[in-house]
């Protein structure tokens, strides 16, 4: 795929991370795979992004145009998680 990173958080359980990333289906289209979710766009450029969601959060892999729903993401997560951590892996 492209670019992986890690979003560092703390979250009270793993079904408050679910709800979230289940919420960003009014920005892309959303596959909720349990403890993966997979979206992409909804129109216009292509994109996959994909959401793992571990202990200390969640990782991440990216390919195409996702700059979009990139920010947005970043956005609803410091909204809802307050602080977090970016890290290349």
């Amino acid at each position: 795929m492209g670019l992986r990173q890690d979003f560092r958080f703390e979250y009270e359980s793993t079904a408050q991370v679910h709800e979230f990333l289940r919420a960003l289906s009014g920005v892309a289209k959303v596959e909720d795979r349990g403890e993966f979710f997979l979206f992409t766009q909804q129109s216009g450029s292509e994109f996959s992004f994909d959401c793992e969601v571990l202990p200390f959060g969640l990782r991440t892999n990216r390919a195409g145009e996702y700059f979009l729903f990139l920010g947005q993401f970043v956005e609803a997560l410091i909204g809802e998680f307050g602080a977090v951590e970016v890290e290349d892996v």
